[in-house]
């Protein structure tokens, strides 16, 4: 399940990701492949064609000092594959970093890179958590609103 914040101006983040230095639990490089026959996820030379399973999202308007909250629980089923298929492709190398407020937290924030001129510029960033959550549960909405005071 991932949350995104509503109309964030992605410009601001290379200014306060120091902000977020002590929070961050990890760090990946991949990268996304879009072929006019399907969707890639290329990391530590492995290969796999993610399968979409769109769902339904949510709007929470004003969720925190005026931002609104989009809940998206669609996901990726990710299949192993050892071929790519396509004429037509986009390749963008990535790079996540994650952030955790704690190691017991159920929701992580996720800002995502992509390399343009030699450079990684901010291109996402959204929260994550491994199973749909109700994001009004008071632990849940404080370690939200915690990141989301700092971005604000």
């Amino acid at each position: 399940m991932r949350v995104y914040i509503n109309n964030f101006n992605l410009d601001i983040l290379n200014d306060i990701s120091e902000l977020f230095k002590e929070y961050m639990i990890n760090s990946e490089t991949y990268i996304k492949l879009y072929t006019n026959e399907g969707i890639y996820h290329i990391e530590r030379k492995n290969v796999f064609l993610l399968d979409p399973y769109d769902k339904d999202i949510k709007i929470f308007d004003n969720y925190y000092n005026n931002i609104s909250l989009i809940v998206d629980t669609s996901f990726f089923n990710k299949q192993t594959c050892t071929s790519i298929h396509g004429d037509t492709h986009l390749s963008l190398q990535t790079k996540k970093h994650i952030y955790q407020i704690n190691p017991s937290s159920e929701i992580k924030m996720v800002i995502e890179y992509i390399l343009n001129d030699n450079k990684f510029i901010p291109n996402d960033i959204y929260f994550e958590t491994e199973k749909d959550i109700n994001i009004n549960d008071l632990f849940i909405k404080k370690e939200i609103n915690e990141f989301l005071s700092v971005l604000n």
